[in-house]
C-alpha cells in the first residue's frame, strides 16, 4: 500500500485506517495520511518534530496511546525516507535516497528528529544509549548544539548534554 504510493500524487490523499484501542477494545476507522514529501503539509511536519503525529486519544476512554499506521515520510532534499511498515520490501523507492524502516512509532519519530537536523543516526542511538545506561532512565533526543558540540537529551522532563568527543564531531553531520 505505501510503496505505490511514490508513483503518483494521487496517492497522497487520507486513508480509511482500522483501529482498536489498546486500553478498551474500542473499535473505530480514523482518517489518515500514509505519505507525506517533507513540506508539502507543514502541519505534519510539526506534528512529527513535536513527536504527537502518532499520538491518538480514545474517544471512548479518553487515554492517550501511539496510532500506528503505514506511512512513509520522504524528504528528497535530504535524501531520506522514513517508513513504518510491517511490510519489509518496498517498490518503487528512489536508489538514491537513504531507506530506514521503523518497527514503532517511537523508532520513526526518533528517526524523524536525528534526519531533520541532517545528524548521523547511529552515532545519535549509540550516545542516547551511552546516556540512557549511565542515568538507567529513558532519554528522547532533542537537538544538538553544534557550537558546542553537544547532543540534547530530555531525561526525567530534564534537559541532559552529552559533548562529543573530538572525533566523534566530523561523523555526528550524515553525509548525503
Amino acid at each position: 500500500m505505501v510503496g505505490a504510493c511514490l508513483s503518483s500524487i494521487d496517492s497522497m490523499k487520507e486513508r480509511m485506517i482500522p483501529s482498536s484501542c489498546p486500553y478498551c477494545g474500542h473499535t473505530f476507522e480514523i482518517k489518515r495520511d500514509t505519505f507525506v514529501i517533507a513540506g508539502m503539509n507543514p502541519q505534519i511536519d510539526q506534528r512529527l518534530e513535536e513527536g504527537t503525529y502518532f499520538t491518538h486519544q480514545c474517544s471512548h476512554c479518553h487515554k492517550l496511546y501511539y496510532l500506528e499506521q503505514p506511512f512513509l515520510y520522504r524528504d528528497p532534499k535530504k535524501k531520506y525516507i522514513l517508513v513504518l511498515s510491517q511490510q519489509k520490501h518496498i517498490e518503487n523507492l528512489p536508489p538514491d535516497e537513504v531507506v530506514i524502516h521503523c518497527q514503532n512509532a517511537l523508532q520513526f519519530l526518533f528517526c524523524f528528529r536525528v534526519l531533520s537536523r541532517n545528524l548521523n543516526v547511529r552515532l545519535v542511538l549509540q550516545k542516547k544509549q551511552q546516556l540512557e545506561q549511565y542515568t538507567h532512565k529513558k532519554a528522547i533526543f532533542d537537538t544538538y548544539d553544534d557550537q558546542s558540540h553537544c547532543l540534547w537529551f530530555i531525561v526525567d522532563d530534564q534537559p541532559m548534554a552529552i559533548r562529543l568527543k573530538n572525533t566523534e564531531i566530523y561523523d555526528i553531520v550524515k553525509k548525503c
